[in-house]
């Protein structure tokens, strides 16, 4: 099943607005360049997954752990910069986008041939 047009809004409006906030947040905290690579919203709205790249990758874990343990002050402020825009603020989870790791050993392994 595809997504509707709100759920890519949503999404969308959810991975630029986070976006900013963790760039904000975390820059110079851990020494690791942080992004957010997709953020996935179900058809009620109601959960955000919101997938992170972390350079260097070996930190990746350790940010979405961070990350996740302070969700609630994250939506907090999702909420304050979103509030006139949507009825309801979804809850958020934070995810490791390992897409570009995945990537790496494709390459390798192709490499190896």
């Amino acid at each position: 099943m595809s997504e509707s047009i709100v759920q890519k809004k949503l999404a969308k409006l959810i991975q630029q607005e986070m976006g900013e906030i963790i760039q904000h947040e975390r820059m110079g905290m851990s020494g690791s360049l942080v992004s957010v690579s997709l953020v996935r919203v179900p058809a009620d709205l109601g959960m955000a997954k919101v997938y992170i790249t972390a350079f260097p990758d070996k930190a990746l874990g350790q940010v979405v752990e961070d990350l996740n343990e302070n969700v609630w002050e994250y939506r907090k402020k999702l909420a304050a910069k979103i509030k006139n825009k949507v009825r309801k603020i979804p809850e958020i989870r934070f995810y490791p986008d390992d897409s570009f790791r995945e990537a790496e050993k494709i390459n390798q392994l192709l490499d190896d041939l």
